[in-house]
């Protein structure tokens, strides 16, 4: 079963350009940051931190200040490295047009893809051992619209996928809306404007978007405040199965959260992302914070990641 999960797992990641908008979004699909994952990938309508340009890039509109996040994951045990760094800074200025802006870079690679050929035999024989990456370099704005946040990014992209090597681009939008002092709403949208990667051996593949709906609600109960948050990957690809719910071309993945925080200083969290069992903890020491997450999967080894945050 493992193997199954990690031959599947490489398909997808390194599945060639004729496959057209399916899956073309996958590599950079993952998350990033530990409070997120510790709460099912649940961080549409937030909770925010460095990590907001990628999840919702209305999001940064809620931070303070200038705001470092760095994160590293084995991901399905040390099948792939997953690597993130990014600069948000915010202020809230209610005159001002721009809020916030930010930019981000997010890396996923790894090794051991076998290049193979056929010997005079007639049997097949690895010729070498090659590694594989996706690097994507992004730069974020937010503003404010009346009582609605709003925010947009525009995100240059980079695969290697052994076979050819790719060049492209694609804009994420996001707004949010808070109608109540305890809840708030979001809504996501990846790759707006369908984004586009052309290879060098000539091939071009698409990036279907997709839209992703969010709400956090909280509540303080003394030195305590509880969260709860959920929201949703729809997608417009026709993958079926692959997905926890669809409906002919369209399909949902969901993500559930909960944090427990005391004083804001330290955090437990739990959560599901697209069904799998999600956990973590936190801790914030003056403008240090530190964010632990795992996540359970049935088909691969576990995922561990560890980010740090600094807001100055």
């Amino acid at each position: 079963m493992m193997r199954i999960g990690y031959y599947f797992l490489l398909a997808v990641l390194l599945a060639p350009a004729a496959m057209g908008a399916k899956y073309a979004e996958d590599p950079f699909s993952l998350g990033v940051g530990g409070r997120p994952l510790g709460m099912g990938g649940a961080a549409i309508a937030g909770p925010f931190d460095a990590t907001a340009a990628y999840w919702n890039p209305a999001g940064m509109n809620y931070l303070t200040g200038r705001n470092l996040s760095a994160m590293h994951a084995e991901t399905f045990g040390s099948l792939l490295n997953h690597d993130f760094a990014g600069f948000v800074s915010s202020r809230r200025d209610t005159s001002a047009l721009l809020h916030s802006y930010g930019f981000y870079i997010y890396y996923l690679g790894g090794g051991g893809v076998n290049i193979t050929d056929i010997n005079a035999q007639g049997r097949p024989y690895v010729v070498s051992q090659e590694s594989h990456g996706d690097i994507m370099l992004a730069g974020s704005a937010g503003g404010r619209y009346r009582n609605v946040d709003i925010g947009l990014s525009a995100r240059l992209i980079y695969r290697d996928i052994v076979a050819a090597k790719g060049y492209g681009f694609s804009f994420d939008a996001g707004a949010l809306y808070q109608p109540f002092s305890y809840a708030r709403v979001g809504l996501a949208i990846t790759d707006i404007t369908t984004g586009l990667i052309h290879y060098d051996n000539g091939t071009n593949e698409s990036i279907y978007p997709t839209v992703k709906p969010g709400l956090l609600i909280w509540r303080q109960f003394s030195d305590f405040t509880g969260r709860l948050a959920v929201s949703g990957d729809i997608k417009f690809e026709g993958i079926r199965r692959a997905a926890q719910y669809w409906m002919g071309n369209i399909s949902l993945d969901t993500h559930y959260g909960a944090e427990i925080s005391y004083r804001e200083m330290f955090f437990g969290r739990a959560g599901f992302d697209i069904g799998d069992l999600t956990a973590g903890v936190g801790m914030v020491l003056n403008r240090v914070q530190f964010d632990f997450a795992w996540m359970h999967n049935d088909l691969l080894d576990e995922t561990l990641r560890v980010s740090a945050g600094y807001r100055f």
